[in-house]
């Protein structure tokens, strides 16, 4: 199985100490002890590498505090539920945390022999806590049967365990972009809400693409599908493999009619991007 970690930047804090009543025995709920926490984020890969700015990334200072305020105001009898805690509390307060690596050690554990710690260290990725995101899906073919590929394609997103289809636009016939000598193409826009990371929801649609033959030859020329990630929540992230937003989505006509469509409700046409039909 592929690490959901390999894909992302990685921040982490070692070593952090605490005092605090842990444990299930009685003087463990009543004689404070310490605990020592690593945390490992792993995070969409960081603005902040190339602009400098502290709200492109985690910070460390809030990460702490976050961790700080958990161990203080709850009572943990395990310390596996305690790094549950952790990791489901960062998650829900970061969207571009993908996955944390919560190392818990207690080494006051009562164990009968010496020891120099005890403890427990889990992954948690952001589905495990079913925290989906809503994302904006654009889809497009000229080659073969391009209305019954796109119905297609549609139906294998949909199937999806972890992918809920929210809504899907009209389908608009549209005049090439880049490269004019080639058919038109049939585009449209599904919105979806996914569990999945933004690299895994990527290769999914890569996946889809390869069913139908899709051959990256000739940029901007014919293709028998394709489908853009435009946007993923209110995630902001560059790297080489995924731009979200999608770089060139407000320059495209036949991403933004129907997109207004789906935020609208009514289908605008242009004249290079032309109503079709509704899918079915």
């Amino acid at each position: 199985m592929t690490d959901i970690r390999a894909n992302y930047d990685r921040i982490f804090i070692e070593g952090m100490t605490f005092t605090t009543l842990i444990g299930v025995l009685e003087h463990e709920k009543v004689q404070p002890q310490p605990v020592h926490v690593d945390v490992d984020l792993s995070v969409m890969p960081v603005s902040a590498t190339r602009t400098d700015r502290l709200e492109q990334t985690i910070s460390y200072a809030a990460a702490y505090e976050r961790i700080s305020q958990i161990i203080q105001t709850e009572h943990f009898g395990l310390v596996e539920r305690l790094a549950g805690c952790i990791a489901e509390k960062l998650l829900l307060d970061h969207e571009t945390l993908m996955a944390v690596t919560v190392t818990i050690r207690k080494p006051e554990a009562p164990l009968p022999g010496p020891f120099t710690s005890a403890g427990i260290t889990i992954t948690r990725v952001r589905g495990d806590f079913g925290l989906a995101t809503q994302a904006d899906l654009s889809l497009g073919a000229n080659l073969g049967d391009r209305l019954e590929t796109l119905r297609q394609a549609v139906m294998l997103l949909a199937g999806h365990p972890e992918i809920e289809l929210l809504a899907i636009s009209s389908v608009y016939e549209t005049t090439p972009v880049g490269l004019l000598d080639q058919p038109d193409f049939l585009n449209m826009v599904v919105r979806i809400k996914t569990t999945l990371d933004p690299f895994s929801l990527l290769s999914h649609c890569q996946s889809i693409e390869a069913r139908f033959g899709r051959e990256r030859l000739v940029r901007w020329g014919p293709r028998t599908l394709d489908i853009d990630l435009l946007t993923y929540g209110h995630l902001l992230t560059q790297s080489a493999r995924l731009t979200v937003p999608h770089p060139r989505m407000q320059e495209r006509e036949f991403v933004q009619v129907p997109l207004r469509e789906l935020d609208t409700g009514l289908a605008q046409p242009t004249p290079a991007v032309r109503f079709t039909c509704k899918l079915s």
